[in-house]
């Protein structure tokens, strides 16, 4: 019997199993991804923020430009705001409805402490908020005063100083709220404590101003309170810095406060804990977390020498409290365009952030200084809404501080998302003479003219580049192709990386990732004339395999070529990608053919098995599957080909992965190539298994199947 005529006798299927089972992952254990539809994107934004108590006419602006977009353009945009919840403002009742506006609009109001300092705070409250049943004070307070205005000043519990490690400055002499000594190596705004050693001293000092040559300093207790010390001489002083000088119990009386207060207003409750500026004490990102998490807070901003977030996707984050390290002033939209802020510089600084996958956020205080450095307010307002103009024309998202730390540090981003920037935005236009088809955003820009060894390649367009806009960069000097620093989003493991190139013969691209102190070099072929698409396991040098560290949160990315025989011809690149390498995930399939069915298998003949092609079938219509599936001898029991096509929905035009196996006569399906159960290098989540053969309908399972 010829093949064709046995195949017609299989009218329909009439069984189909489905099993899976791993075969091999390349997944961290630690993200358990169990569908990518609760995944996220590496879509970064950007975030409008401004600091202390500003006047209701400002807020009420900002307000009416952000409610423009919301409203016309159907945007979601949001501001933050960093308020002193104790300050007088809040004594006028319009001041609270305009916040109470804000927050119907979905603005955020953040605690910036409820007088704009961490060592004490003013209060209304009697002292016995701060003491418990046993009218002792609590845990984070040491001592309450009455104020001449009849209010309270709380001041906050100090940790104990210890000097185990320290260097000792030099001696000094002490008289009252004088100490003279050399403090030439102290600087006024960050070694803002002296700690002096001697009879009735042994203490931490607030050092509240230098004379000229600082050789006299001017002291207080640390709550800013008046000492009268006994004169001494010889005694031993140290210096120390703003950081790690609150307790625990301190820092979280100081938000209490602010819920307090929050809570009297009838305003909601805030989320986001803001270090104050100036010479206080930085309370670090691990000790807001530790502090505050307990309180409901959940996100915050720090600075100085405590650890930053560098507001990315996939951040090494081994403590789990970078969320409160979203420092601000990416860009300074209230600066005048003088001193470098203009609108064009500002979008070039979000472009470039968000093509590599970083939260980019502002600064302003409403400033109105006799300087030429700030913004009046009407050039500050027109700077914002150009900068929203040009985000609604962009699809870029602004959100809130509350939002974007909720993205970043608390939901999972797409692993197999391409992070690669795409060569076909250029948002700010970044277009000169060196570069007259502009900057892809991410890349560095081009910046010297063709043939000098520090020039980069040129980005272009040809209706034949595989990337989408049909853009490519192309080089024909012995110079690099383009360079990509701080690209963020990367995952760590084993990543996948593919290129599309072209050149001239045995012409080659040396692609170069560096991270962590390390660089890793791969060799991929440029020798084609045509458009050809490669990946690492084509690198010809030995290095086939991208491994990203735990601790890597963003790499850099360098491409140069290799002229076999350089006379001129240029090498292009189009069409990068870089993501997680999908699991290689095996499926335990059975179909069974009724026209062959008997006695539990299928029927097989060597005259049948002898006319299956060695290559798979479905390259034509109605498939046009372009796969390359083939075997030198047809495994034991083999059939024929199938088709297995996996899709995120049940429509055609859902279509996943497809790839072609032969099916047993016990109807298992395998891999052409090893005869294992067929397998498939995907993303784990739930597909519909459809399968097709050469001479039957195709059918599909009737619902998902989870992959993982």
């Amino acid at each position: 019997m010829k093949k064709s005529d046995l195949l017609t006798t299989f009218l329909l299927i009439i069984f189909f199993q489905i099993n899976l089972f791993p075969q091999k992952k390349y997944f961290s254990e630690a993200q358990n991804i169990n569908s990518t539809n609760s995944l996220v994107s590496k879509k970064a934004g950007i975030a409008f923020r401004t600091d202390d108590n500003q006047t209701l006419a400002d807020y009420q602006k900002m307000d009416s430009i952000f409610t423009y977009y919301n409203s016309t353009y159907n945007q979601n945009y949001h501001f933050s705001i960093a308020l002193n919840f104790g300050r007088t403002e809040f004594e006028n009742p319009s001041y609270i409805n305009m916040l109470k506006t804000l927050q119907n609009h979905n603005h955020e109001i953040m605690d910036h402490t409820p007088d704009h300092r961490t060592n004490y705070f003013p209060t209304s409250y009697p002292a016995s908020t701060y003491k418990d049943s046993a009218n002792n004070y609590l845990p984070g307070i040491d001592h309450v005063a009455d104020l001449p205005n009849g209010k309270r000043k709380v001041c906050l519990k100090f940790k104990p100083i210890s000097l185990v490690g320290q260097t000792r400055i030099d001696t000094c002499s002490v008289s009252g709220n004088k100490v003279t000594g050399n403090f030439s190596s102290f600087n006024i705004d960050t070694d803002i404590y002296v700690y002096l050693v001697g009879l009735g001293l042994n203490n931490l000092y607030y050092i509240y101003s230098f004379n000229a040559n600082k050789t006299e300093a001017t002291i207080t207790n640390v709550w800013l309170e008046d000492v009268n010390l006994p004169a001494q001489s010889n005694i031993n002083f140290y210096k120390f810095s703003r950081e790690n000088k609150l307790t625990n119990e301190a820092i979280q009386e100081l938000a209490k406060e602010s819920l307090r207060l929050a809570a009297q207003y009838q305003i909601e409750r805030p989320y986001t804990w803001v270090q104050p500026g100036g010479r206080w004490p930085i309370i670090s990102t691990a000790e807001l977390s530790t502090a505050l998490i307990p309180l409901g807070y959940t996100a915050g901003s720090s600075f100085g020498d405590t650890p930053k977030s560098l507001k990315v996707f996939n951040e090494y984050d081994p403590n789990n409290n970078l969320q409160f390290g979203l420092q601000w002033e990416d860009f300074n939209e209230d600066k005048t365009d003088a001193s470098g802020w203009s609108l064009a510089n500002i979008k070039n600084k979000i472009a470039d952030g968000i093509a590599k996958h970083k939260v980019i956020i502002g600064h302003n205080h409403f400033y109105e200084h006799d300087t030429l450095d700030f913004n009046t307010k009407p050039e500050y307002f027109a700077k914002v809404d150009g900068i929203l103009s040009w985000c609604n024309t962009n699809n870029i998202d602004v959100k809130t501080y509350n939002e974007w730390a909720n993205i970043l540090y608390e939901q999972t981003p797409n692993p197999y998302e391409n992070i690669f920037p795409p060569l076909n935005v250029d948002l700010d236009e970044n277009i000169d003479i060196l570069n007259p088809k502009g900057v892809a955003d991410g890349y560095v820009p081009r910046y010297k003219s063709s043939g000098n060894s520090s020039d980069h390649g040129i980005r272009s367009q040809d209706n034949s580049a595989p990337s989408e806009g049909h853009f490519y960069y192309s080089v024909a000097a012995y110079s690099r192709i383009f360079l990509i620093q701080n690209l963020a989003g990367v995952e760590k493991g084993e990543n996948e990386f593919e290129i599309w190139t072209k050149g001239s013969v045995n012409d080659k691209i040396r692609i170069y990732f560096r991270f962590a102190g390390t660089e890793i070099e791969y060799w991929i072929p440029a020798d084609t004339p045509i458009w050809t698409k490669y990946s690492l396991a084509n690198s010809v040098n030995g290095n086939t395999i991208l491994n990203i560290p735990d601790n890597v949160s963003t790499i850099e990315i360098e491409l140069k070529p290799y002229y076999y025989n350089f006379s001129g011809d240029s090498i292009k690149v189009s069409g990068m990608a870089l993501y997680k390498k999908k699991p290689i995930i095996s499926a335990n399939l059975k179909v069974n053919l009724e026209g062959a069915f008997s006695g539990g298998t299928m029927e097989t003949s060597t005259s049948f098995q002898n006319v299956v092609p060695t290559v798979q079938p479905f390259n034509i219509a109605p498939w046009t599957y372009a796969g390359t599936e083939t075997f030198t001898t047809l495994p034991a029991n083999a059939i024929d080909w199938v088709l297995v096509e996996l899709r995120s929905g049940s429509a055609a035009n859902t279509m996943v992965k497809r790839k072609a196996g032969l099916v047993k006569n016990d109807g298992t399906i395998i891999n052409a190539d090893d005869g294992l159960p067929i397998s498939f290098e995907i993303a784990e989540g739930n597909y519909y298994v459809v399968i097709y053969h050469r001479n039957h309908l195709p059918i599909m399972s009737a619902t998902p199947v989870t992959f993982q």
